[in-house]
Order: C-alpha cells, then sequence, then structure tokens
C-alpha cells in the first residue's frame, strides 16, 4: 500500500499529460543497457558479439586437460582395472547432506522440551512463504510498471476519451487513475520485514535447518575442494539465523578459531546457541569452540575476516542503496572470500547478480586497501557479463541434494534425499589468475551414447554441445557422463572462432533448447563455549 500510494500523485500527471498531449510511448525500451554503469555496459557488449570472439570454446578435438587424464589414469582406477569416473577433478557437488549427529540430538532435546506433531501444517507454510518471496521495487521500477499498466489500458479504453471536456474529462482521469492504482496493486508484491518472534524462529528451525546447511555446505565443500590450501581462521556470519553455517563450516573446517555470529533477532541467537550447547541451556562447553552471538556486525573498517557469509539476507532489504552499503561493507571485511546466497528463483538470482556487479565494479575502479581487487571464484568461471541476463525467464540458478528430518515421528528418521535450488555467488579477493578455467555445467541431460551439455565458459558465452562416445575422447565423454549442474567439465579448450551455430547467444534459442528442464520460479524442491578468542570492535 505505501509502495502504490507514493505514485498515486505520480498517476494524475501521467494520465493528463497522455491523454491531452499524446497517446505515444517515448519511453526507453531498452531499459537493461540503460540502467547500466559504463563499465557494466562494456562487459555486457563485449559478450553480446559472438562473431567477433575467437576465446574458448569444445570442438571435437579438444579433450581432457593433461594433467587431469594423468589424475585420471593414476588416482582412479577400481579393482577391476576401470577407471572410476564418478570423483573426477571436475566434481564438486556433494552426494551427503545430512545433519550432523551432534545437531540431530540436540535438536531431538528441543523437541522434547516443545512438541512439535501440530507446527507441521504451519512449518511447510512458512517455508512456501520464504521460497516466493521477492524484494522491493525500486521508484524507478514501480514507475515503469505503471507505465505499463497505463499502456495497456489505454489500449483498451483510449478512445473514449476523445470526446470528453470539462468536469466529464475530469471524471473519466479520476476513475481511469482508480483503475491504473487497483491493477499495481494485485501486480506489485506487497514486500516487508521478516519479524521473528520465539514461535516463528522455532518454525524456521524446523523448516528450514536441513536445506540452509546443505547449500553453505555446498559452498564451503566447493571452495574447500578448488583451493585446498585454504584454512580460514575466523568467519563472519551476517545474518546467521538458527546457526546452520556454522555447523556446514566445521564439517570442512573444524579448527576455525572464531564463528562470528550477527543476527538482529534475539530468538534466533538463542535457539542457535542451544543448539550448540546440545539443548541445554545449563551446558557450559559448546559443540563447537570460538563461537560469539552478537545481534550488531562489526565495524567494517576495523575488522577482518578469512571468509564473510551472508545466507538469504539481501532479500530482507528495503531498498537498492541499503544491499548496496550492505555488500560494500561485506566486501572490506573479507580477506579473502566472501559468499552470498539467495533463494533458488529469478528474485533471488536478480538479487546475487545485482551484488555480483557491485563487487565487479568495485574491482574494476580499486579503491582503499579494504576494497580491494577481486574476482568471482564461483558459480561463473568469468568476470564478464552474465549471459543469462539475456535470456527471459531462465535464472542462473544451482541444485544441491539435501536430506530433511520427520519431525512428525519420534525418533524423528531422515526424509528420502531431495534438490533445492538456490542462487549464490562467491567472490574472491586478488585478482583472477591467469590459470587455466574449466566450464561450468548449467544442465547436463544423458541419452544413449551420448550427452547434452550446456555450459558457460570462460569467455563470457554459453554452449550446448552434444558429446557422444564415437565423436569425442573418451575421457571427454566419460567425464561429461558423469557431470551433474554445478560441476565443470575439465577440458583444454580449443583457440578457434566461436561459430553461431556453436554458441546459444540467442534468447528465443536458449528459450526452446532449455524448455524441458526450464526451472520454476517458485523455488519448490524437486528430486526423489569456550571463547578465548580476541574481541571485535564493533
Amino acid at each position: 500500500m505505501a509502495a502504490t500510494s507514493r505514485y498515486f500523485h505520480q498517476l494524475k500527471t501521467i494520465s493528463s499529460c497522455r491523454l491531452l498531449l499524446t497517446h505515444q510511448n517515448t519511453w526507453n525500451v531498452n531499459h537493461f543497457t540503460y540502467s547500466l554503469s559504463s563499465s557494466q555496459q562494456s562487459r555486457f557488449l563485449s559478450t553480446n558479439r559472438a562473431n567477433e570472439i575467437t576465446e574458448n570454446i569444445i570442438c571435437r578435438e579438444t579433450c581432457v586437460d593433461v594433467d587431469v587424464g594423468d589424475i585420471l589414469e593414476k588416482n582412479h582406477v577400481g579393482v577391476s582395472g576401470h577407471i572410476n569416473y564418478r570423483k573426477h577433478p571436475g566434481v564438486v557437488r556433494r552426494t551427503n547432506s545430512s545433519l550432523p549427529t551432534r545437531l540431530v540430538r540436540a535438536i531431538k532435546v528441543l523437541l522434547e522440551k516443545y512438541p512439535v506433531t501440530s507446527l507441521v501444517a504451519k512449518t511447510d507454510k512458512l517455508v512456501r512463504y520464504l521460497s516466493k518471496r521477492q524484494p522491493p521495487l525500486n521508484d524507478s521500477e514501480l514507475s515503469q510498471r505503471t507505465k505499463d499498466i497505463e499502456d495497456r489500458i489505454f489500449v483498451e479504453e483510449g478512445k473514449k476519451f476523445a470526446n470528453l471536456k470539462g468536469s466529464e474529462l475530469e471524471d473519466a482521469l479520476e476513475a481511469h487513475r482508480k483503475i491504473v492504482l487497483s491493477r499495481l496493486r494485485k501486480t506489485v508484491y506487497h514486500w516487508k520485514p521478516m519479524q521473528y518472534d520465539a514461535y516463528t524462529s522455532y518454525i524456521y528451525l524446523l523448516g528450514r535447518i536441513a536445506s540452509d546447511f546443505a547449500v553453505q555446505m555446498q559452498c564451503f565443500t566447493e571452495i574447500s575442494k578448488r583451493d585446498p590450501d585454504f584454512r580460514p581462521t575466523s568467519i563472519f556470519y551476517h545474518g546467521s539465523k538458527v546457526g546452520a553455517g556454522i555447523w556446514a563450516s566445521n564439517e570442512i573446517w573444524p579448527n576455525i578459531g572464531e564463528h562470528y555470529c550477527v543476527d538482529e533477532n534475539l530468538h534466533m541467537n538463542t535457539i542457535a546457541r542451544l543448539l550448540l550447547q546440545n539443548g541445554n541451556e545449563q551446558e557450559k562447553v559448546m559443540s563447537i569452540s570460538g563461537v560469539h552471538f552478537r545481534n550488531f556486525g562489526p565495524s567494517p573498517m576495523q575488522n577482518k575476516f578469512s571468509m564473510v557469509v551472508s545466507a538469504y539476507n539481501l532479500m530482507e532489504q528495503s531498498s537498492p542503496e541499503d544491499r548496496s552499503q550492505i555488500v560494500q561493507d561485506l566486501w572490506k571485511m573479507t580477506d579473502s572470500y566472501l559468499v552470498l546466497i539467495e533463494i533458488g528463483t529469478g528474485a533471488g538470482f536478480k538479487l546475487v547478480h545485482e551484488a555480483r556487479e557491485i563487487l565487479l565494479q568495485l574491482s574494476e575502479e580499486g579503491g582503499d586497501e579494504n576494497t580491494e581487487s577481486g574476482h568471482v571464484f564461483a558459480p561463473c568461471p568469468h568476470d564478464k557479463a552474465c549471459p543469462k541476463t539475456r535470456m527471459k525467464n531462465q535464472p542462473c540458478l544451482t541444485e544441491c541434494a539435501m536430506k530433511n528430518l520427520d519431525f512428525s515421528k519420534k525418533n524423528m528418521p531422515e526424509k528420502p534425499k531431495t534438490n533445492i535450488r538456490y542462487s549464490y555467488l562467491i567472490m574472491k579477493k586478488r585478482p583472477r589468475q591467469n590459470d587455466k578455467a574449466w566450464p561450468r555445467v548449467l544442465h547436463q541431460i544423458k541419452a544413449q551414447r551420448h550427452t547434452h551439455c550446456h555450459l558457460c565458459l570462460p569467455c563470457g558465452e554459453l554452449q550446448h554441445v552434444i558429446i557422444s562416445k564415437a565423436k569425442y575422447e573418451r575421457h571427454l565423454y566419460s567425464c561429461a557422463r558423469h557431470v551433474d549442474q554445478g560441476d565443470f567439465l575439465p577440458v583444454s579448450l580449443s583457440r578457434d572462432p566461436i561459430e553461431s551455430q556453436e554458441i546459444s547467444h540467442s534468447p528465443q534459442e536458449s528459450d526452446s533448447l532449455g524448455d524441458q528442464y526450464k526451472q520454476p520460479d517458485d523455488g519448490s524442491v524437486s528430486g526423489d563455549n569456550e571463547d578465548g578468542q580476541k574481541g571485535r570492535n564493533v
């Protein structure tokens, strides 16, 4: 209501000008390029000319990297003498996403104190609501939405105003404005920040602990596999909620010295602390040491952390300016890796892409020592404009396996494994090295003796390649058979010019190719203390 009322007065001006002056629409329809900065436009335009690019692609002469071939020959030979390709170097996706035993035990203790039988339906309702959230529209987006509605109304009813004058025209204008405002209210998402009391925080624990853990576990696993020398000494969790990130990071790096958790909600912090105390308020020693809970974040100018994690928090900001400021502050506190995670919908991808552009622009412009340059570590194998933004209703989403608990049963058995969609960004401080980059797998479809792979290339383009057993090298074919969404294809890429038929640079072409596995935009699920640490300056 507040958002639409901002434009009620503007509607009067817009309507009057349209009716009395002209019915022609002079709005710049190229709003996407118009809204980009000059540096962003250059990245977008550079990847929009496929016939001018002579970067790396996959062709019939392509084979796996020499180093990868040696690894497969030496280390992946099974008992039968055949090579096991299931864990080749390009695979980063986890298959086991079970919650840690200590965490499950703590949840059981909490459930004994607060029975859950009557909360299952409310838990499902909260999960559905969170999966469909959208960010608030800014002024320009709301203005454009208003203009679009007016355009449609003028097509339907514009002629009836032609012969009206005086009071009749004023009455018609007033009725017209009310119609526009009514339609606007029906089409605009009524955003409001999430408010968690003790009750809803408890429901959040039941509904989201498994998915939050699985998604963050997958992000940390990718960092660990691709950068095995990285050993974080401190992690800052912005919006830590019930502490799923603490448990996930401890599974990958068990010797982290400091977990600095910030959440404005006192009830979320209480639940996260109880889980670390085995569900017992009287427990003095936490299951994971070095954990600190705060309601407000530390100073971005005086604190550095090995890794900074912000999961599902950009959606809670009321404006693009607030989101931009938070992203910049988190980047200043990052020493090595910044991890941003949002829901697996078009809205979530939009926020992650917005943050990506902000961080890449900061890296290009430079600045003080706290905003040093960085590059995209994942999911993109490049720092160019995202080719997915040129496609209609085709956000860049990733899936990971999760195993939730059946809270309706006393012994809380694991439910069958399902897949949860999410959108994420991992930025790494320091410029990108000139090392080998592998294509990222966006979609993979197996068929008899051949595999369809839709890839995001290091050159910033998309490629749909059909890898058959007869036409491609055997290691490449076998690796392609065992990749999934989010994995890499470990190949040495060709330097031949890109041919138009090999690159998916047309939105219409990509839509037709991807109809059979298009991602829905509803975030649906698919698929069969002991402190002893230095304090932070707040």
